[in-house]
């Protein structure tokens, strides 16, 4: 009995096969980015804004107008007013008859990728309108960027608005920041004349084959399409973000040296706004926003061992109180949805169109409630406000 002949593997099918097999898995690589780039598009620089030689860095345009959109979310429109806030009032001194409040912060307090009346900024001037006996307009004077004593030198520009009350929205990322704010200390002296500062081109190093193939990855719209997806499961984000390190090591009591370094130069921080405040006879807010993957253990989320969501806003709070600012925790109103997950962009991290009015409506409420304060004779709940889109 002949055995079948064997067909023995070639050369040519050696390097043929595998050849193959990488162009069908770069084809449909390809084909997932350039779907997601057409269902999923993104746009995040803003055309408005523009580099300068101030302490500040850059400015937004006056009287400009641009678009920009989250991969996770719709497309809006940015418009500025005559001093660059985005306000769609005029910063003209206040009309009779009219409040102001002074929004400063980055970007979060700025509505970044949020369309503009589902701001945390117009949620809480439509809310306090209606609660009020007089219409009560916003300045924003927030933007992406303008972190640690950069909000001194907004400070001073807000009171010179004047406001009724100074607003500062922050998160754990503002403050993780804080060790990388490479101003000087910010005095009288340069409140008064702000020094100009050279502009540099921006210094691009070697960059290695790994760190290439890393932003790759990250900038991929198809890997942010797939990430989205993913982290809408708590059980496998909140893992994911823990693995992070020093990023979710604010989760985390007794802080760590770093985030301890961190919280001292914030209650520095705090401590210059609170003082200008109170020279100006203002009453100054801050505003804690949750991480999504905080608000998501808060909510019933399993947290891993040594988890204390609430550590870290207790923290800020006793910050606050030391220097005379009210503190307001955002996580009260959104610890009570239904899925507060889904009023933030799970991928980039911001909160949504979703997320950011019931923030400003229930800031609002905070602010009416002050005793005594500017707005004690406001009554009555925030208002709905239009109904966010989805996002």
């Amino acid at each position: 009995m002949t055995e079948a002949p064997t067909n023995p593997v070639t050369w040519r099918d050696a390097w043929l096969l595998p050849l193959i097999s990488f162009a069908t898995v770069l084809v449909m690589l390809i084909g997932a980015e350039v779907a997601a780039q057409i269902f999923w598009p993104e746009q995040k620089d803003n055309s408005c804004a523009v580099h300068d030689d101030t302490l500040l860095g850059f400015h937004n345009r006056p009287h400009c107008v641009s678009r920009m959109k989250a991969a996770e979310g719709p497309w809006y429109t940015n418009i500025y007013n005559e001093c660059g806030y985005r306000s769609m009032a005029s910063c003209a001194p206040v009309p009779p008859g009219v409040r102001r409040i002074a929004l400063i912060g980055a970007s979060i307090s700025g509505g970044h990728l949020v369309e503009y009346e589902h701001t945390i900024a117009t949620s809480l001037g439509q809310s306090l309108t209606a609660m009020c006996p007089v219409p009560v307009q916003i300045q924003n004077l927030a933007a992406s960027g303008y972190t640690g004593r950069k909000n001194i030198l907004r400070m001073a520009e807000a009171l010179r608005l004047h406001p009724q009350a100074v607003i500062f929205v922050q998160t754990p990322v503002d403050i993780e920041s804080q060790l990388d704010d490479t101003l000087p200390p910010i005095t009288d002296a340069i409140l008064a004349a702000p020094p100009r500062v050279a502009v540099r081109p921006r210094k691009i190093g070697k960059v290695g084959l790994m760190q290439q193939a890393s932003g790759i990855v990250r900038e991929s719209s198809a890997v942010v399409v797939a990430q989205h997806f993913i982290f809408s499961d708590p059980s496998v984000y909140i893992p994911l973000f823990m693995a992070n390190g020093d990023k979710a090591a604010f989760l985390k009591p007794p802080f760590t040296p770093l985030w301890q370094a961190r919280l001292a130069r914030f209650e520095e921080l705090i401590a210059a706004l609170a003082d200008q405040a109170h020279r100006a006879n203002v009453p100054f807010v801050l505003v804690f926003v949750p991480h999504q993957a905080e608000i998501a253990m808060e909510t019933g989320a399993t947290r891993p061992p040594g988890v204390d969501p609430l550590a870290f806003p207790k923290a800020l709070e006793a910050i606050a109180i030391r220097h005379g600012a009210v503190f307001v925790d955002a996580s009260e109103i959104l610890r009570r949805q239904p899925d507060p997950a889904s009023l933030y962009y799970r991928v980039d991290g911001h909160p949504s169109g979703k997320g950011q009015p019931m923030i400003g409506r229930s800031l609002a409420e905070h602010i009416a409630s002050l005793r005594p304060g500017p707005f004690s004779d406001c009554r009555g709940p925030a208002t709905s406000g239009p109904p966010p889109k989805a996002s």
